[in-house]
């Protein structure tokens, strides 16, 4: 069951428990053909970029709209602690708003399989944050279903 807070009004928290050691779901984060399983919402096809190093560069898009209809969100790698942190910089393209921060925390779950913890801060408004938490719930609960099938 996925679970979501707001702890302020710039902060979105979205978490689960899957049925999968911390090893087999680290790489659900930072490898392209395993983003495509989950990540973007199910009725977009979509193209993963990743260098997933601290520094490295990522484009997640969309594929097949319409001209001028297709979004992106671009950023850099933070932190890369193999199997239990990716922390980055979070850009939609064509915003001017200033970037948000994500932070993706796995550990051991007493239920056993993995504890993610989504954290999406500094959103310059609480409609994008509310956005972001509702996104992150839904991907989110399709990462568990993604892990469950195998």
């Amino acid at each position: 069951m996925v679970e979501s807070s707001t702890p302020d009004a710039a902060t979105a928290v979205v978490s689960v428990v899957v049925d999968a050691d911390p090893d087999d779901v680290f790489p659900m984060f930072t490898e392209p053909r395993r983003l495509s399983g989950w990540f973007w919402p199910a009725a977009f096809a979509a193209i993963y970029e990743t260098d997933a190093r601290p520094g490295g560069r990522f484009t997640f898009r969309t594929a097949g709209l319409a001209a001028g209809h297709n979004i992106a969100i671009r950023g850099l790698f933070g932190e890369i602690r193999p199997p239990r942190l990716i922390t980055y910089i979070w850009s939609w393209d064509g915003d001017s708003a200033p970037a948000s921060r994500v932070a993706v925390r796995l550990a051991p779950s007493d239920q056993g399989g993995t504890e993610v913890v989504v954290t999406h801060s500094h959103n310059p408004t609480e409609e994008q944050r509310d956005d972001h938490l509702k996104g992150w719930h839904d991907s989110l609960s399709r990462l568990a279903d993604h892990l469950a099938i195998g």
